[in-house]
């Protein structure tokens, strides 16, 4: 008689109707029967989760891909800066170099060895000349040889001719009045020469 009270209350949890409560002992193995419909929305929410973090990835990722290229454009535009104002500062001493450069001219004839504070006087401008020299090379201008090459009006201002006899010496550069300069590809100023020019004879 008890064992047949015990079997009768015996509940098969698979033969549970959807809707009714499951007894919180219940194992968890025999849970495995879900209706089609809830496995189904099971699925789909799994799938939509799993969306969902692709989703949030591709959007980091498209995030650090932003970032990074908000930092290389602003790393070429800190350095193009950084070059404007360094041609800026060499150009103002190439021009320091030009007054020099003059002084030291309109003294070439004079025999300074005969005046004592003409000599110092000379000596200082020379003195000062490759130091300003010396800060331009350190912003970065580089001098232009031109001499013996091919005139290029991108980078020479032809100031006169110089007549050549050998056909290969026209539209050569001959003499360099002054020199140009340049920092990295900028030009920063052209050479003032002399150009080869064919006489025929």
């Amino acid at each position: 008689m008890l064992n047949n009270r015990h079997n009768a209350t015996h509940i098969d949890i698979r033969h549970v109707p959807a809707g009714s409560s499951v007894p919180p002992d219940t194992e968890p193995e025999m849970l495995g029967d879900f209706p089609e419909q809830e496995r189904g929305q099971l699925t789909s929410e799994n799938l939509a989760s799993s969306t969902a973090e692709q989703d949030i990835a591709s959007a980091y990722a498209a995030l650090l891909q932003d970032n990074e290229a908000f930092r290389t454009r602003l790393e070429r535009e800190k350095s193009r800066v950084i070059e404007a104002e360094k041609a800026s500062v060499a150009q103002a001493l190439l021009d320091s170099t030009d007054d020099l450069e003059r002084v030291l001219a309109a003294v070439a004839d004079v025999n300074v060895a005969r005046n004592q504070e003409l000599r110092d006087l000379v000596q200082g401008v020379r003195l000062s000349l490759a130091l300003l020299y010396k800060r331009i090379v350190d912003l970065g201008a580089e001098r232009m040889s031109t001499k013996g090459r091919r005139f290029d009006p991108l980078f020479a201002e032809a100031v006169g001719t110089v007549s050549v006899t050998d056909p290969a010496q026209h539209g050569i550069i001959i003499d360099e009045i002054r020199p140009g300069y340049r920092v990295g590809d900028r030009l920063l100023r052209p050479a003032k020469v002399r150009v080869g020019h064919l006489v025929q004879g």
